[in-house]
């Protein structure tokens, strides 16, 4: 894989977009119902079935793709698939989002919430959905596989699998800094919807969201009379069906940008990019412990894309931004009620052992560890 210039912007999303994908937005625009432009759609879909890991012969096909953010393919899961219950599954800012969008559709439901830092424990699902039984079923769980404003990242198979076994419910993922970094068997765990922006994982700039879903979910969704315009799942699948392409005019540069970068991502290959992910999340662990500073994500469910790090003792978050900020390096910030105490290193995307050991260098040369 060819190399750009050492990556110094490491925030959690948006991440650093390799050159090659920049340039390939420069191409010139064509109509989105054009034969050139179908056959660009169909390379692109295909190829993101394979990151997505979905099968065709296994209720799980298609991947769909929607200009807008992956809130919007949220609210779109919840419109399309609930009438009234649903169980949020909720241990940081992103999974707390998809109770505050289920709330403002009237989709109130309950919530099974556990300390910003861990993982959802699927004991705790299980107990959930027993304690519902006798009651009006959930029509829904939802479940963030990789939690950006914490490191962690949950245990998607195995709440999958309870999810199965205790109801009939739709499990609703998002895996927006997940997918593409993490591992993610979307048709071996059964997950009925899945979604993820592009500018995280798949190290996309930012405007596309893409996400696919089970035949069962097309079946229950077929239920709900009122699921929008711009909001309806089905009508995505429809357009891609019978046109092979997108419900309304889609940001035709970034589907450019799309087809090289999931040609590259596969180029290296999935368990490849997995393991790459998962070394550099090892990295920032050890060089962390060295200097004693801590993460901030229980160690059984840090995220092999996100590290989110207590800040050395004595060190403001305005100091630390700024002295990297100094040396041209960018890391995110804490997230919420963690923003003065927290920092986030998004290694994620095409980030790589060299650019995370620059950014590791800098860190110790900016700060004082005590």
């Amino acid at each position: 894989m060819s190399r750009d210039p050492l990556i110094q912007f490491f925030l959690p999303g948006p991440v650093y977009v390799a050159e090659g994908v920049r340039q390939a937005m420069t191409r010139p625009i064509v109509s989105h119902r054009s034969a050139e432009f179908q056959e660009l759609y169909a390379g692109v879909t295909e190829r993101l079935r394979r990151i997505f890991r979905t099968d065709l012969e296994a209720d799980h096909g298609e991947v769909y793709i929607a200009t807008g953010s992956a809130t919007l393919v949220m609210e779109m899961a919840l419109s399309s698939t609930v009438r009234e219950r649903v169980l949020y599954l909720t241990c940081g800012a992103f999974s707390e989002r998809w109770q505050a969008i289920g709330r403002s559709l009237g989709r109130e439901g309950d919530a099974v919430a556990v300390p910003w830092g861990q993982g959802v424990d699927p004991d705790l699902v299980r107990r959930a959905l027993r304690r519902a039984s006798g009651k009006a079923p959930y029509e829904a769980v939802t479940l963030v596989h990789n939690e950006t404003s914490t490191g962690v990242v949950n245990p998607v198979a195995e709440i999958a699998r309870v999810v199965r076994e205790e109801s009939d419910a739709l499990l609703l993922v998002d895996s927006v800094s997940g997918l593409g970094g993490a591992p993610f068997e979307t048709a071996q765990w059964g997950v009925d919807l899945v979604l993820v922006g592009g500018q995280k994982g798949l190290a996309l700039p930012p405007g596309l969201t893409f996400f696919t879903f089970s035949d069962r979910l097309a079946e229950r969704a077929a239920a709900i009379p009122h699921r929008g315009f711009y909001t309806d799942l089905l009508r995505y699948r429809d357009k891609h069906r019978t046109v092979g392409g997108t419900i309304t005019t889609p940001a035709i540069p970034l589907l450019y940008a799309a087809e090289h970068q999931t040609r590259r991502i596969l180029a290296e290959g999935m368990e490849a990019r997995w393991r790459r992910h998962g070394g550099l999340q090892r990295r920032v662990a050890a060089w962390a412990r060295a200097r004693g500073v801590t993460l901030a994500a229980a160690s059984a469910v840090q995220s092999p894309t996100v590290s989110c790090l207590h800040l050395p003792r004595d060190t403001t978050a305005e100091a630390f931004h700024g002295a990297l900020a100094e040396r041209r390096y960018t890391v995110g910030k804490g997230y919420g009620p963690w923003k003065e105490e927290t920092f986030r290193i998004g290694h994620m995307g095409e980030v790589g052992e060299e650019d995370l050991e620059g950014l590791l260098d800098v860190i110790d040369e900016a700060v004082s560890f005590r």
